[in-house]
């Protein structure tokens, strides 16, 4: 995607508002300049008054200058402020659709993409994408704006030094932009670099036992100290690029103030202009020649921030997760649907990761209303890939999924996950409260029907004995709890959650004996009740079971 196109998309991020936005850019760069072109006015009559000593229509001007000017502020003013208001509308719109965009990414892209990637995305690049509607578009459009306001009372003036003075910015301004493709390359650099320092530290926080157990762990802190300085050495070239830009524009700036000088007493010996006009375009020269420096040193900023931009439209780009696999969904799937077929039902099952290894094929699997299945078989069999196929996190290749009487391609994603509740292996919990990670189940739950479902899940002894009972914070990925707490807390939600069907995948395997025995007596307590599906491999577990399904 060009530079261009990527500008374009930007700006169509605030929709109609982006004609407020540039007007907004507009009148407030143009009434900054006027002030300054009402300033350097005053100074010529002043000037010229002082030469002739004429000073009869002094008063009438000043006064006429301070109007101008006081009106160029107040225009200024009200376009700053929209402007402000319109930049951090477009920075909570952008961030608004990035965060829509991805919870509805599929369940695939974050099995091949590392945690990492993303927050880099969401954050380091979205802060540099951010920073183009708060200050990198304006401050290298406002210089251009500003310039033309200040170059056509120049060129009124003295058409001859202003002409001169535009051909030495112009070639500063050259130089300038043979620094925009290195600082952008450099802003990719930095993005790539700044991914894998994301990841590395998700890893570390991540296995903080691991890393500080085996060797392993020692390699990842040296791989993430090796990133950083990898890192600091791109931003270390950042900072040589920026630094070698302001020197050459600080050098231009005095070579242009020595000409202007030298130029000027030649136009005046000349005859060519007054010294009123050249002390108004002395007073001009400076706020032209530091707008004329502005351009080149932001214009690249805005191009390493475009290519910020890149990677978050990339990823906004992404395939989202359809509301229906195979169509637009809508079915009935009401739970008191009439049929003569079991309840759940997997009909000639195809399906695959890989097109070269194949999981399922010609599979059939079938639960009755009020049953309790254990799914057992040998690891990587195919047994956790059931579950994300009843999920509807992945579409069947072949063959179909029927549900109370309703085929899985006639129904929407939504329709038959809230029909589920889902307990994992490893479930996760928020740094919420206990209470408000059991409502996660139904979020207009009551304290009592809270209460309840953790009752149900051998939850509530332990949960009265935390610190502060169900108002207790959990931690993050709730590690201020044992796993055997966690798993009867996310028991609990999916108790709360009163769907049809119970899915576990695996959820005793990695628990001690005594919550493995918790955990299933509260699965006792609801197989009554409940269609159960439970994938698992402890004898105990699938002792629970109404029948055993065994993957061959």
């Amino acid at each position: 995607m060009t530079m261009w196109k990527l500008f374009v998309r930007t700006m169509k991020v605030m929709g109609k508002r982006c004609i407020i936005y540039l007007a907004a850019i507009l009148f407030m760069s143009a009434g900054f300049a006027m002030f300054s072109v009402m300033e350097s006015i005053l100074m010529k009559n002043i000037v010229d008054a002082a030469q002739t000593g004429d000073s009869k229509h002094m008063a009438v001007s000043i006064i006429g200058n301070i109007i101008g000017a006081a009106i160029s502020l107040l225009v200024y003013r009200a376009a700053a402020i929209i402007y402000n208001v319109e930049a951090k509308r477009a920075y909570a719109v952008l961030a608004k659709q990035l965060f829509h965009h991805e919870v509805r990414l599929p369940y695939t892209y974050y099995e091949e993409h590392h945690s990492g990637d993303v927050l880099s995305k969401i954050a380091y690049d979205m802060d540099r994408t951010s920073a183009i509607y708060g200050s990198r578009f304006r401050r290298t459009v406002s210089p251009l704006i500003q310039v033309t306001v200040f170059v056509i009372p120049m060129l009124i003036l003295s058409w001859q030094i202003t002409l001169c003075l535009v051909g030495v910015n112009v070639l500063m301004l050259l130089i300038n932009a043979l620094m925009i493709k290195p600082m952008r390359n450099n802003a990719k650099q930095l993005s790539a670099v700044n991914v894998k320092l994301t990841e590395k530290l998700s890893n570390l926080l991540q296995g903080m036992e691991q890393a500080r157990m085996y060797t392993a762990g020692k390699h990842t802190i040296k791989e993430f100290e090796e990133q950083n300085i990898f890192y600091e050495k791109k931003n270390n070239r950042k900072i040589l690029y920026t630094g070698f830009l302001e020197s050459c524009n600080n050098g231009f700036d005095l070579l242009c103030s020595l000409a202007f000088l030298m130029l000027g007493v030649y136009f005046i010996q000349s005859g060519y202009t007054t010294l009123g006009s050249l002390a108004a375009i002395y007073s001009l020269y400076g706020k032209f020649s530091s707008q004329f420096l502005m351009l080149g040193m932001y214009l690249p900023e805005l191009i390493g921030c475009l290519a910020n931009a890149q990677n978050v439209f990339e990823f906004m780009d992404e395939v989202e997760e359809p509301e229906a696999w195979y169509g637009e969904g809508g079915g009935s799937l009401e739970a008191e649907s009439s049929f003569d077929s079991p309840y759940i039902s997997m009909k000639d099952v195809t399906f695959h990761y890989s097109e070269d290894k194949p999981l399922l094929r010609d599979y059939n699997f079938s639960v009755e209303e009020g049953e309790s299945v254990a799914v057992t078989g040998p690891s990587g069999c195919g047994k956790t890939t059931l579950s994300k196929l009843l999920l509807s996190l992945y579409p069947v290749m072949g063959g179909d999924i029927i549900f109370a009487g309703d085929s899985y391609r006639t129904l929407s994603n939504k329709q038959i996950r809230s029909k589920i509740a889902y307990v994992p292996q490893e479930p996760y919990l928020f740094n919420y409260s206990v209470k408000e990670n059991i409502r996660i189940g139904r979020t207009d739950a009551s304290d009592e029907e809270i209460v309840e479902a953790a009752k149900m899940a051998n939850a509530h002894e332990f949960i009265l004995q935390l610190e502060n009972g169900y108002d207790t914070s959990v931690g993050e990925r709730g590690n201020r709890l044992s796993g055997g707490q966690r798993q009867r807390i996310a028991i609990a939600r999916a108790i709360l959650k009163n769907a049809p069907l119970l899915l576990m995948d695996e959820a005793t395997s990695a628990l001690d004996n005594e919550s493995e025995q918790l955990v299933n007596d509260a699965l006792k307590s609801m197989k009554n009740n409940k269609t159960v599906v439970m994938i698992a491999h402890r004898q105990s577990t699938i002792d629970l079971a109404d029948r055993i399904h065994s993957f061959e």
